[in-house]
């Protein structure tokens, strides 16, 4: 009897529910019928399911005349897949671009489109993205968890003090919160756990979002929509709710200077907040853009801003596997830790050559892979925060320089520390690795 080949990854999983976004119950139904026609509504149904529990937030699939190459992006790393087959990964992207409302024929144009996801209990949106290329097809899926995956600040990685600090900033009147990072370092779900962390119980907070890019829903957040079919404009939407005269407005996403000046007038006249977000290599730069997007207001934001939020982004050490080791005195030296101030320091497990993975007697005794974290020697990501609150001279400089390198040279007299500063913190917390820290800071902002 033939020996049965081992099964693929997506044979190894249970399928995943796809939901497609159709107001009508009835073509849902149908197309969910006509997709499971297919050779390849199994294999995608499997292929996502095993990419949600490997963690990944990402698959890039490339298609080629050999095959579909397939990598998944776990904890803000790329990692590569068994590639399948061209007939199989055909047959899968024909199922999800059917699923996405989208045009399987095509495999040229560019095109985007989602559909609802669920795994059990847990819910996403998976959002892909085509587009034709010289050597074939390239395709981005992403997986947006709907839950959100930390509750408080303390979760993402802040330090006690810091939290304490920033919700106090938080719950402040007139004044404004600016919250940065990098793209794709997290800044989302820092804005969502941390508009979560604020009085929103106590005090009436309204949010301004554009129709086509609504937030996800929290708790005692009044969304204001523009554009789409609301027939109105981000200025029309801050002045319609100006009338209901709320205590905070929630700015997401950019808004021209006019519709901004009107939430900046109720902060200086009726002691209004603003919070706000940005993507920015850091606090300081973020809080250079914010004026630079708002020129005309620039004096104004430079007296109002009470504090910008930073961070980046590094792997967690898996608490399963992680490795202590006494660091040389140099090494001490070289974080400007004291000595005698942390007596162990953490890395990732990493296991010996396979050569010399033998019990006494010399024979080969494979290490298991951690089953936590799947032998990488990290699980998950935190952020690395920085908390920037400007002092009068920093203030001052604001009104006259963009310059982010003498700004920072201000802010840090001012006792202000940067996020290498905290780096070094989360190393002697014993929270990630040196080396990890080398990667995520060598990477361009």
């Amino acid at each position: 009897m033939a020996e049965q080949p081992p099964p693929q990854l997506w044979q190894s999983v249970a399928p995943v529910e796809f939901s497609p976004k159709l107001s009508d119950n009835t073509k849902v139904q149908a197309l969910l019928i006509s997709t499971r026609q297919g050779a390849g509504y199994e294999v995608a149904a499997g292929q996502i399911s095993h990419a949600i529990q490997s963690r990944a937030t990402q698959v890039l699939l490339d298609f080629t005349a050999a095959g579909c190459a397939m990598r998944y992006m776990i904890d803000g790393l790329w990692e590569q897949l068994p590639a399948l087959d061209r007939e199989t990964g055909d047959g899968m992207l024909f199922a999800l671009k059917q699923l996405c409302l989208l045009n399987p024929a095509d495999r040229r144009s560019a095109q985007s489109g989602s559909v609802a996801v669920k795994l059990k209990k847990d819910k996403f949106d998976l959002v892909l993205q085509s587009q034709g290329v010289p050597t074939g097809e390239r395709v981005l899926v992403r997986l947006d968890s709907l839950q959100i995956p930390f509750e408080t600040l303390s979760d993402l990685g802040m330090r006690d003090k810091m939290v304490a600090t920033l919700k106090q900033h938080l719950n402040d009147e007139a004044d404004i919160v600016l919250l940065t990072a990098p793209k794709t370092e997290g800044l989302t779900t820092t804005w969502n756990v941390g508009i979560n962390a604020s009085d929103r119980f106590l005090r009436d907070f309204q949010s301004f979002e554009d129709q086509a890019r609504p937030e996800p829903e929290i708790i005692n957040i009044n969304a204001n929509y523009y554009g789409g079919n609301t027939g109105l404009t981000p200025y029309e939407a801050v002045r319609k709710a100006i009338l209901k005269e709320p205590d905070v407005f929630l700015f997401p996403g950019t808004v021209d200077a006019e519709s901004f000046q009107l939430a900046l007038d109720q902060v200086g006249k009726a002691e209004k907040k603003i919070i706000t977000r940005m993507v920015a290599g850091g606090a300081v730069e973020g809080l250079v853009r914010l004026i630079a997007q708002y020129p005309e207001q620039r004096a104004a934001i430079a007296q109002k801003v009470s504090c910008v939020l930073g961070q980046r982004l590094v792997r967690r050490l898996c608490d399963n596997c992680k490795v202590g080791f006494q660091p040389p005195p140099q090494l001490l030296q070289q974080l400007g830790i004291p000595p005698g101030r942390v007596t162990l320091l953490y890395q990732p497990f990493i296991p010996p050559p396979i050569e010399q993975q033998v019990d006494e007697n010399g024979r080969p005794a494979p290490i298991t892979p951690c089953h936590k974290c799947q032998g990488r020697g990290y699980l998950g990501r935190i952020a690395i925060f920085e908390l920037l609150t400007p002092g009068p001279q920093l203030r001052d400089a604001l009104t006259k320089t963009q310059d982010v390198a003498r700004l920072a040279g201000i802010a840090k007299s001012e006792g202000f520390h940067g996020v290498q500063t905290e780096a070094v913190l989360t190393i002697a917390r014993g929270l990630t690795g040196l080396d990890e820290l080398k990667r995520a800071f060598a990477k361009k902002a």
